[in-house]
């Protein structure tokens, strides 16, 4: 279920616009920036009855953008602050209105319920503070049906 909910967000986040990569893993290093990076950061699990449980799929979503890049005539710090804000903008809207992750793909005995995306912490990253982050938290309940699982 991990794969099929970390491939169907990386979907959606690559619809948009102006991120030039987007991982499912932690890469030594990036290409280009903007990037996401979608990893998994925790599970929870709640009985339901003795038949169903009810899981929570969390992931981090961490976006980076470059401190030392700027068109002319910008000051690098304000524009790499200036893309992360609107990209932030851009990926909660992007998830909240696929709540439901439509059209995601999932193995028998288990039913996609919603998805829930807020923002948690920004930061400075990287070797030589290269990189400016905000990281996201994704959580995806799940209800699974243990008789068929």
């Amino acid at each position: 279920m991990l794969e099929n909910l970390i491939q169907k967000i990386k979907e959606l986040i690559d619809e948009i616009s102006g991120i030039a990569s987007v991982y499912e893993y932690e890469p030594e290093k990036f290409e280009n920036t903007p990037v996401v990076v979608i990893v998994p950061s925790s599970n929870e699990d709640e009985y339901k009855t003795s038949n169903e449980n009810t899981r929570v799929y969390a992931f981090d979503l961490r976006i980076f953008v470059n401190r030392s890049v700027a068109p002319e005539g910008n000051d690098v710090d304000e524009y790499a602050d200036r893309i992360l804000r609107g990209l932030v903008d851009d990926v909660l809207d992007k998830l909240d209105s696929n709540y439901g992750l439509s059209g995601i793909s999932v193995p028998t005995g288990y039913t996609f319920c919603n998805m829930t995306v807020s923002p948690s912490s920004w930061g400075i990253a990287g070797r030589e503070d290269e990189y400016r982050v905000a990281e996201l938290d994704v959580r995806c309940n799940v209800s699974v049906n243990l008789n068929l699982i």
